[in-house]
């Protein structure tokens, strides 16, 4: 991930304000009450540094208020496949982390094609195609 976190720092990019405990609390307590699952170790990491980030169309997702990028509202409002948590998107693609197979998928929008899997270590590579870096 420090790959794809250092590749940020040279972008302009939107990001969501910093994480707080508390705010990570309900998402997740909100994500369980919508029968998905907790956010993934990684990506908690992740949402530490940016807490949701967006720039030339594309999305990834945090515990935020904003609307573009708050993990919850987008969960409930989009379509998704079945076991998995939304995390971000691009034009063509979504970000998601299935939780039965405990893997982060990288799918067609239109038609929920895997295209790629990455395992929770890779973390980076998955973020990094969704963001296009």
């Amino acid at each position: 991930m420090k790959k794809f976190l250092n590749s940020l720092k040279n972008r302009k990019i939107f990001k969501g304000e910093d994480l707080d405990s508390e705010s990570l609390i309900v998402a997740q307590k909100l994500l369980v009450n919508m029968h998905l699952d907790f956010l993934p170790h990684s990506y908690v990491n992740f949402l530490k540094h940016y807490n949701g980030i967006k720039a030339d169309g594309a999305f990834l997702f945090g515990a935020t208020v904003d609307d573009d990028l708050d993990i919850i509202d987008k969960n409930e409002q989009l379509k998704r496949p079945k076991n998995c948590i939304l995390l971000g998107y691009n034009e063509f693609d979504i970000l998601v982390y299935n939780f039965k197979k405990r893997r982060y998928q990288v799918i067609d929008s239109e038609d929920f094609t895997i295209i790629d899997e990455y395992n929770e270590e890779d973390i980076g590579y998955a973020l990094s195609q969704i963001f296009n870096v």
